[in-house]
């Protein structure tokens, strides 16, 4: 039974590193958004 608990915890442990990894891909998109918007406000300066 000890095993099987091992391997239960063990794949809790890689359900959480996925929703980190989620975490920070909904922060890649966020930073790319932010530079979006900077973008489009340089270049409305411009015209």
């Amino acid at each position: 039974g000890g095993r099987r608990q091992e391997a239960g915890g063990r794949r809790q442990e890689a359900g959480g590193r996925r929703q980190e990894a989620g975490g920070r891909r909904q922060e890649a998109g966020g930073r790319r958004q932010e530079a979006e918007g900077r973008r489009q406000e340089a270049e409305g300066r411009n015209n």
